[in-house]
C-alpha cells in the first residue's frame, strides 16, 4: 500500500492533500469535486490537519469497499468499475488491469502474470476476467484483491 499512498503523495511530504487526492484520482479517469475530495479527506482525517497520513489512507482505501461500509454506492461502484473496464464491454481482463495499475505508478501493471494472479482471485465463474458482479463482491469484502497493495 506504501507504493499507492507515495503515488498519491505528489510531493512526498508524507501526506496527501486534497488537490493531490483529486489530480490521482482523475489520472485513473474517476473525476471528483472540490467538495467530494474536502468530503474524502474529512471523513477519515482523524487528527484534523485536513491531509491524509499513511494510516488515513488505509481507511479511506478500507472504507471505499462498499456502501455497506459507508464506501461507494452504486454509481459510485459502476463509476469505479468503469475505470478498469476501458473499452466499456462490462469486463475487466488483465490487459485492462494492468494498464490501470500501471497509470498508478504500479510495478505488477508491467508484469502479466501479477496481474492475472490478482484476477483469479475474484473470478467467480473462472472466464480469466472480472465482470461486474465480481468486482461488487470484491469491493464489498473488502476491496483489496484487484490491487496487490491491501
Amino acid at each position: 500500500m506504501a507504493s499507492v499512498f507515495a503515488t498519491f503523495d505528489k510531493n512526498g511530504d508524507g501526506f496527501i492533500t486534497k488537490q493531490e487526492l483529486k489530480e490521482s484520482l482523475k489520472n485513473i479517469r474517476i473525476s471528483v469535486t472540490e467538495a467530494e475530495a474536502e468530503e474524502m479527506v474529512a471523513k477519515v482525517d482523524s487528527n484534523g490537519d485536513g491531509l491524509i497520513d499513511f494510516e488515513e489512507f488505509k481507511i479511506l482505501c478500507r472504507t471505499m469497499g462498499g456502501a455497506d461500509s459507508g464506501g461507494f454506492g452504486g454509481d459510485e461502484l459502476r463509476d469505479a468499475f468503469e475505470v478498469f473496464d476501458r473499452d466499456r464491454d462490462g469486463l475487466i481482463t488483465v490487459e485492462e488491469l494492468g494498464s490501470v495499475l500501471s497509470s498508478l505508478g504500479l510495478k505488477e501493471g508491467k508484469r502479466m502474470e501479477d496481474c492475472k494472479e490478482m484476477i483469479r482471485k475474484v473470478d467467480a465463474d473462472g472466464d480469466g476476467m472480472v465482470n461486474f458482479d465480481e468486482f461488487r463482491t470484491m469491493m464489498r469484502n473488502g476491496g483489496g484483491k484487484l490491487l496487490p497493495v491491501f
